[in-house]
C-alpha cells in the first residue's frame, strides 16, 4: 500500500505555473516595472526593471519573493515570444560578458564555478541576480537578458525538478517528539562548545560507522544548514526553501514546509510560548518560525536594516528567568560582494544583533555594529563612496546567562574608515543589547571583493587583510572550573579572553591566515582541549606558507598538544586548472579544513573541502576512521544525490549517529546536495 501523503505547509516551491504564491510575511508587495505595451509584455522593455518602495516602514527584502514567483511563472512565455520575434538575448554570451571572470573555473575563489551554478535551480539563480549577491553585476541587464542568463545556466536541471515522490513520505500522520533534543542548534549548547555529550561514539566503536541512509536536498548545489535532531526526528533545511522533518530511523518525510525563500542559516529549536518551534533565516534577512510538531508556519519577520542585509549565523532561542521567550539574531550583509561593481556606491550596509520576541517576531532591541554611513570620497571612477560600513555579524551568538551577556564575532569594514568594532569579539547585555566590552583582534581592516591582486575602484584604502571572526566564540569551562571565552579568527589566531572583561588570557597563532584561511566556521572544546580546524587555501604567493589542518590546544595555556596537517592526496594539473578545466572529483584544488567540527567525549569529527570526513582521537590526534563523500548516493527520497566539498556546518553528532552535510560550491568548491547519516554497526 502506498504511504499516506504527509502535510505540506507554507507557500509552494517556485515551480510555475502550478500553484499560486503566498508568503508568510505581513509586508505587502508593490512591484514597479517599465510601462510599455500590454502588462505581461511590458517587462520585455529594453530598460532594467525596478522594484518600487513598500508602503509604510516595511523592509525591502521580502519583495523579492513575490517578484521571483511572478517572473518565473512568465519566464518561458517571454523566452518563446523573444525567440519568435528574433530578439531573444543569448544567455551564454551575456554570462561570458558579465559573469565569466569570477565563475570561469575551479581556480577562482570569488564564487561558485559554472559547473556548480548549473546544478542550482532557476529560483536560486534568479534570486541572486535580482536581490542577492549578484544584483549589482546584473544591474545593467534588461529583464529579458536576466532570464536568458538564468535559462542558460539552469535549463539542463530544471527539467529534473519534481515534487517529492510519495514513496519518500512516511505513512500516517506526523509523529514528531521533542521531549529529548540532543542537537537543538549550532553549538549543541548555549556556550557553543560543539561538544556532544549525547554521542555514544568512542575510539573503540568509531571504526564500525556505516552509512545508514542519505537524503537529497532538492534543487541545490550547496548543503549549508545544520540539522536539528530530537529522539525520533531529524529536521533539515534546503537552500531552495524547504524545511523537512525526517524520521530519524528511516529518513522518510514526516512533514514538509515551504518558506518560499532562499534559506541561509542553520536550524535552531526552542520554545515560543506553549509551542516548540524551529527558527531559520534566509538570504533576504527574514526569520521564519515553524511549528516543529506540525510544520505549520507561525510567523516570518524581516530583520533587515538595508537592502544588502542577510542572515548567516544561526538564530539562538532563549527562555529568560522571567519566562519570556527571546530569539537572538545575528545580522550580516553582502555589500562585500556588491562592491565588485565599480559603479556601485560602496558601502552603506552594516551588521547588527537583534533580539526578537520568539512568539511573535516583534523586535525587542537592535544593536548596530557601526554608525550610519556618510559620503566620504569619490572613487577613481568618480563614484561616491560611503562609510563606515560592514562589520557583519557572521557568527552564532554565544549565551552566558550567569553574567547576563552574549558574545558575537564580527567581520571587517567593507569601506573606509575602519572602525573599532570590526574583527572583534563583542559582549552584549542580553536584556538591552548594550555593549559591555570589546576585544579587537585586528585593527584597521577594511576590505571587500573589489580588492585583490589588482584592486578595483571600490577597494577601500586599507585593502584588508580581511581577518573576520566567522566562527562562533565558545564559553568554555576548564577542569579547574575556570571560564574562558575562546575564539578563532581568519588570521589563524586563537584568542582566549576573560568573559568578565575581555582581557586577553593567551593567544596562539597557528597559521598566517588569509581572506579564505585561518579559522572559518567553528571550533570545538572538549574538557581541557580546544580543537581547531585551519582552512588555509593552497594559493601560491610569495611569503605565504599555508598550514591547513586540525590542531589541539590546552584550554588554560594555549599550548599546542597535537596537530594534523592536511595534504592534497592526488596530483593536480595546475596548467589545466589555470586553463579552466574542472579537476573534480579526481583531484579538487581545495583540501583544507573549513567546516565547523563536532566532538564526542573521545572522538573529534572534522571534514575537509575535498569531501573527506575524519574521526580523530582527541587525546592523540590519531585518525581513527575516515570516509570520502564525493560520489553518487541512492537517496531515500528518490532524488539524485551527490556529495562534494564539506564546509560550513560540516558534521553533527547525536547518539550513535554521525550526520555529514556534503556539497558546498562557494569559492570554486565542489557542489553537492546530500545529507549523509552514519550509524555504529553492531559487532
Amino acid at each position: 500500500m502506498a504511504p499516506a501523503r504527509r502535510r505540506l505547509h507554507g507557500p509552494p516551491r517556485f515551480r510555475p505555473p502550478q500553484r499560486p504564491f503566498h508568503h508568510g510575511s505581513r509586508c505587502a508587495m508593490h512591484l514597479q516595472f517599465p510601462q510599455r505595451g500590454p502588462p505581461m509584455r511590458s517587462i520585455r522593455s529594453s530598460r532594467p526593471f525596478s522594484i518600487g518602495p513598500l508602503p509604510g516602514s516595511c523592509p525591502a527584502r521580502p519583495r523579492l519573493l513575490a517578484l521571483v514567483a511572478m517572473v518565473l511563472a512568465a519566464a518561458s512565455t517571454w523566452a518563446q515570444e523573444g525567440a519568435a520575434e528574433g530578439a531573444a538575448p543569448d544567455g551564454r554570451t551575456l554570462f561570458n560578458r558579465f559573469c565569466y571572470e569570477c565563475h570561469r573555473g575551479p581556480g577562482k575563489s570569488n564564487g561558485p564555478t559554472l559547473a556548480a551554478i548549473q546544478r542550482m535551480g532557476s529560483d536560486q539563480v534568479l534570486t541572486s541576480m535580482t536581490a542577492g549577491k549578484m544584483m549589482e553585476q546584473a544591474a545593467e541587464m534588461t529583464t529579458a537578458e536576466i532570464f536568458a542568463v538564468v535559462n542558460y545556466l539552469t535549463a539542463g536541471n530544471d527539467a529534473m525538478k519534481a515534487a517529492m515522490p510519495e514513496s519518500a513520505r512516511c505513512a500516517g500522520e506526523p509523529t514528531v517528539s521533542t521531549e529529548r533534543v540532543p542537537l537543538p542548534g549550532w553549538g549543541v549548547d548555549p556556550a557553543n562548545t560543539r561538544f556532544q555529550p549525547d554521542s555514544t561514539i568512542t575510539r573503540e566503536n568509531v571504526g564500525r560507522l556505516e552509512l545508514a541512509w542519505a537524503f537529497a536536498l532538492p534543487d541545490v548545489a550547496d548543503v549549508r544548514s545544520q540539522p536539528v535532531v530530537t529522539e525520533d526526528t531529524v529536521f533539515v533545511a534546503a537552500i531552495s526553501g524547504g524545511v523537512y522533518a525526517l524520521d530519524r530511523e528511516s529518513g522518510c518525510i514526516e512533514w514538509e514546509h515551504e518558506t518560499g525563500a532562499t534559506l541561509r542559516t542553520s536550524l535552531a529549536l526552542g520554545r515560543a510560548g506553549e509551542r516548540t518551534v524551529l527558527f531559520v533565516g534566509d538570504i533576504g534577512a527574514t526569520v521564519h518560525a515553524i511549528d516543529a510538531h506540525t510544520g505549520e508556519g507561525l510567523w516570518s519577520e524581516s530583520v533587515a536594516l538595508f537592502d544588502a542585509s542577510a542572515t548567516t549565523g544561526t538564530p539562538v532561542p532563549y527562555r529568560g528567568a522571567d519566562g519570556r521567550d527571546v530569539l537572538f539574531v545575528p545580522l550580516s550583509a553582502f555589500g562585500v560582494v556588491l562592491a565588485t561593481n565599480p559603479r556601485y556606491e560602496c558601502c552603506k550596509s552594516h551588521g547588527a544583533v537583534l533580539a526578537l520576541d520568539a512568539t511573535t517576531g516583534e523586535r525587542l532591541w537592535v544593536t548596530r555594529m557601526t554608525k550610519d554611513a556618510v559620503p566620504t570620497y569619490k572613487s577613481s571612477e568618480g563614484v561616491q563612496q560611503w562609510g563606515p560600513s560592514g562589520v557583519p555579524v557572521w557568527t552564532t551568538p554565544t549565551l552566558d546567562p550567569e553574567r547576563g551577556q552574549l558574545y558575537v564575532g564580527t567581520g571587517e569594514n567593507t569601506s573606509s574608515p575602519a572602525t573599532y568594532l570590526s574583527d572583534s569579539i563583542v559582549a552584549l547585555e542580553m536584556t538591552t543589547g548594550a555593549i559591555r566590552w570589546v576585544f579587537q583582534g585586528t585593527r584597521d581592516d577594511a576590505f571587500n571583493m573589489a580588492c585583490g591582486r589588482r584592486a578595483g575602484p571600490n577597494c577601500p584604502k586599507e585593502n584588508g587583510p580581511d581577518f573576520d571572526f566567522g566562527a562562533a566564540a565558545v564559553l568554555a569551562t576548564s577542569s579547574s572550573g575556570k571560564q574562558i571565552v575562546v575564539a578563532g579568527q581568519k588570521s589563524g589566531e586563537v584568542h582566549a579572553l576573560d568573559p568578565q572583561t575581555g582581557r586577553v588570557l593567551w593567544q596562539n597563532r597557528l597559521s598566517q591566515g588569509s581572506a579564505l584561511g585561518g579559522v572559518h566556521w567553528g571550533i570545538s572544546v572538549v574538557g581541557d582541549r580546544v580543537l581547531v580546524p585551519i582552512a588555509d587555501p593552497p594559493f601560491p604567493r610569495p611569503g605565504y606558507t599555508p598550514k591547513p589542518g586540525v590542531y589541539a590546544l590546552d584550554l588554560e595555556t594555549g599550548e599546542l598538544l597535537w596537530e594534523h596537517r592536511a595534504e592534497r592526496r592526488c596530483e593536480l594539473d595546475m596548467a589545466a586548472l589555470r586553463g579552466g578545466e574542472n579537476p573534480w572529483p579526481e583531484c579538487p584544488f581545495q583540501y583544507s579544513f573549513s567546516a565547523a567540527p563536532m566532538a564526542s567525549e573521545e572522538v573529534l569529527f572534522a571534514a575537509a573541502l575535498d569531501g573527506r570526513v575524519y574521526a580523530f582521537d582527541i587525546a592523540s590526534g590519531e585518525i581513527l576512521w575516515q570516509d570520502h563523500t564525493v560520489r553518487s548516493y541512492q537517496a531515500v527520497n528518490g532524488i539524485e544525490a551527490h556529495g562534494g566539498a564539506i564546509d560550513n556546518a560540516g558534521v553533527q553528532l547525536a547518539g550513535d549517529s554521525l550526520f555529514v552535510l556534503s556539497g558546498y560550491s562557494l569559492f570554486g568548491q565542489m557542489p553537492g546536495n546530500v545529507m549523509l547519516v552514519y550509524r555504529v554497526a553492531a559487532e
